[in-house]
């Protein structure tokens, strides 16, 4: 992937931190991390420092039995310019009230926020998607727009964004809209490299 390039190209890296929590959907979280991970990396140069945040930093278990320690708790977790919140359950809201409050102190906050799958749910519940353009999982479509009834919730789309909060559709749609979002900050041609990069064909840029 690097070709000629011999020199690494220096630039800030922008923090991406990555919610997961127990039950939390594997590709919901790891194909956008994948993503922000990759983009760069053809110039030997990553444009992002990416880390998981949960509520403790004990390990948990994803929907498929993944073991996962988090990088950091919610106690100790840096500021970051972009914010991952995936799905795999949508009562996080009532069930993990520090979490809950957590995130509703963080959003407001941060610069741009993604939700993958379910994640939309959980930020519905929590008074976040207000009036905004928003799209789930195909099967909780319903469920989101009972969620926010002020949403305009969409069917039939890979992700939608309203400038500071993007959301996708069900799982591996997070893939999409990270590179959306490298596309939007990086510009085309490192969405594309990243893309190529990941064998992820599906792609074909905005």
């Amino acid at each position: 992937m690097r070709g000629d390039i011999t020199e690494r190209v220096e630039h800030d890296k922008q923090k991406v931190a990555v919610l997961i929590y127990e039950g939390v959907y594997q590709l919901d979280f790891a194909g956008p991390m994948e993503v922000f991970t990759d983009a760069g990396l053809d110039e030997d140069a990553p444009f992002f420092d990416v880390y998981t945040v949960s509520d403790s930093t004990s390990g948990l278990r994803t929907h498929t039995g993944l073991q996962v320690t988090p990088a950091f708790s919610i106690h100790d977790c840096p500021p970051s310019d972009i914010l991952v919140v995936p799905g795999g359950n949508s009562n996080l809201p009532a069930e993990n009230l520090a979490l809950a409050e957590w995130l509703r102190k963080t959003v407001p906050v941060t610069d741009i926020v993604l939700s993958v799958c379910t994640g939309a749910i959980i930020l519905a519940k929590l008074g976040l998607l207000a009036g905004l353009e928003a799209t789930t999982w195909h099967g909780d479509l319903d469920v989101l727009q009972a969620a926010e009834p002020t949403a305009n919730v969409r069917a039939g789309v890979r992700y939608t964004d309203n400038g500071r909060i993007i959301t996708t559709a069900g799982i591996s749609a997070g893939i999409d809209g990270a590179l959306h979002l490298v596309s939007r900050l990086h510009g085309p041609d490192v969405a594309r490299r990243t893309a190529e990069y990941m064998d992820y064909e599906y792609w074909k840029g905005d």
